[in-house]
């Protein structure tokens, strides 16, 4: 599991918007688009997120589990990569503050503790760059 942490201007609900703003998240990682399902962030939403090289693919495939403007959602992977990112949105400093925590892993038997630690040190690179396209860090 990584947490990242990220301090912004913004106020919370413009934060949150951001954050809510699931599908716009691939912008910020080479290779990576959204395949949305029908609708839009809420308890339950489906969603796809695909990294494509060429012809070959690997779909990701997400459901919210918890949907809670303007403070909190929970995203639990359920493909073949697997676990879960949380992010939380708090007031702080005369702007916000999100916390960023994941965990992922391979689906494959047997492979988890191996995979997860992999998750762990990617992590941290891969999704801080996302948080901070969100929050407006500049790369």
């Amino acid at each position: 599991m990584f947490v990242l942490m990220r301090e912004s201007p913004l106020p919370p609900e413009r934060l949150w918007q951001r954050l809510a703003a699931i599908p716009d998240h691939t912008q910020a990682v080479p290779l990576t688009t959204t395949l949305s399902g029908p609708g839009s962030p809420s308890n339950g939403w489906a969603f796809t997120v695909r990294t494509a090289l060429g012809p070959f693919h690997f779909d990701d495939t997400m459901t919210v589990e918890s949907w809670d403007p303007p403070r909190l959602w929970r995203v639990r992977k359920t493909g073949r990569l697997e676990g879960w990112a949380e992010a939380v949105v708090h007031p702080y400093a005369g702007g916000s503050r999100v916390t960023w925590t994941e965990e992922l892993w391979l689906g494959v038997p047997g492979l988890r503790r191996v995979t997860t630690r992999i998750g762990d040190r990617v992590g941290p690179w891969l999704f801080g760059r996302v948080l901070d396209r969100i929050v407006g860090v500049p790369s």
